[in-house]
């Protein structure tokens, strides 16, 4: 898309600001809500915030450049385009949703020890205090 260096600013500032206040408010709901969402990496706040925002705002910088042949098939309007970027982000949210929750049922159906021996090193490491 052609939106030039003042909306890519303005775009890079936005997605910034959803990754600080969705690690500083939604990571902790996540985690207290019966979801049980725990990001642990990080991943949702460094990457999926970020990317629904510039997502979201490509669906409005479609109609800025309504010439352009890359966006239009012929034919097409600019209300198909702009439903076509709907569709990506919905799109990728499927799939992102389903991988996390089916990764995290697989790890959970393969885990081998108890939780309670999770971070006890003795085993591990001999340390004379």
């Amino acid at each position: 898309l052609n939106i030039g260096p003042g909306l890519a600013l303005l775009t890079g500032t936005l997605a910034g600001a959803a990754s600080v206040y969705g690690y500083e408010f939604s990571s902790p709901y996540l985690e207290s809500c019966k979801l049980r969402i725990y990001d642990t990496c990080g991943v949702g706040n460094l990457h999926g915030y970020p990317s629904l925002v510039g997502a979201i705002l490509s669906i409005f910088f479609v109609t800025l450049d309504a010439q352009a042949d890359f966006l239009v098939s012929p034919g097409d309007g600019i209300a198909v385009q702009m439903m076509r970027q709907v569709g990506g982000i919905v799109a990728t949210l499927v799939v992102s949703l389903a991988s996390g929750y089916g990764t995290g049922w697989l790890a959970k159906v393969l885990q081998k020890e108890e939780q309670s021996k999770f971070f006890q090193d003795q085993a591990w490491w001999h340390l004379e205090y």
